[in-house]
């Protein structure tokens, strides 16, 4: 499992040789002694005068480069514990914040659709069932993406820390070629941490003009009376019919006018499924 997630954090390329194995790959009965900067590999001396004749001046002493490489190691370490845990384990408290609001938001919401929709016909009702319905999707939908979330932050956290503690100990008795195959991760890693998920998905506008919209539910009636005409134009209602809309997702590519209506799915569905780091 640990190194699953290290995978998910280290870009997925293998060096051939084991990492912190001392024998040459080719030459299996030479221990590796020298960097070969030009092909960026750890090579033994029989391939110094066979494979890599030619990048001689690139070769550098494992031993000289082990100081350097020690502090590359030693920073790492202290960034993951003073920099990069700390923001990790805020993420994740900021995040749980979050799913803990996310139920009473949309509790909120729920009881301000119902309140609202009382004040309307039985006729409403099915609307009202329908917005409600909404509303619990949404929320799943919400949740589940913090939920998400907050594993990846926590599957990093934990492997941050495993890296760490194998980076002291490399610190202390690793050789030099497993000081340098563990700087090698290190630049391989990518450091940045996903953001929380917007999981303000929904908005409840109440119906302003109701009368309106009974009016046009039931039909048109026209009035042939002047008199009626001026009556009916003192009531102060309008014909206009504001629509009531979930909050718009400039993403989706929604358009920002007209009356919406879709059907959300009890579960996103994949599209498309691509292996790290494409």
């Amino acid at each position: 499992m640990a190194s699953k997630l290290r995978r998910s954090i280290i870009k997925a390329q293998r060096p051939i040789r084991p990492k912190g194995q001392l024998k040459c790959e080719v030459h299996k009965q030479n221990e590796v002694v020298l960097l070969c900067q030009d092909c960026k590999m750890l090579i033994c001396v029989k391939c110094s005068i066979t494979l890599h004749k030619h990048h001689i001046d690139s070769f550098l002493e494992i031993c000289d480069i082990k100081t350097r490489h020690n502090q590359i190691l030693q920073d790492f370490v202290n960034e993951t514990e003073n920099v990069n845990i700390p923001k990790l384990n805020q993420e994740i408290i900021s995040s749980r914040t979050k799913k803990t609001s996310c139920k009473p938001m949309y509790d909120k919401l729920r009881k301000n659709i119902i309140d609202n929709t009382k004040k309307c016909k039985l006729e409403l009702d099915k609307i009202t069932e329908d917005y409600i319905a909404l509303c619990d999707k949404m929320e799943v939908a919400a949740m589940d993406l913090i939920q998400t979330h907050i594993t990846d932050l926590e599957s990093r956290l934990k492997t941050l820390r495993e890296l760490s503690s194998e980076y002291k100990q490399t610190l202390q008795t690793g050789t030099s070629v497993l000081v340098y195959d563990s700087v090698t991760e290190i630049r391989e890693m990518d450091p940045d941490i996903p953001p929380t998920p917007n999981i303000d998905m929904a908005q409840f506008t109440p119906g302003i003009d109701r009368l309106s919209h009974l009016k046009q539910a039931i039909g048109s009636l026209k009035l042939t009376t002047d008199h009626l005409q001026a009556g009916s134009a003192t009531s102060g209602h309008s014909d206009h019919r504001p629509v009531v809309r979930p909050k718009q997702s400039t993403e989706a590519g929604q358009a920002s006018t007209g009356e919406v209506r879709y059907k959300l799915r009890d579960r996103p569905t994949v599209m498309s499924q691509f292996p790290y780091p494409g």
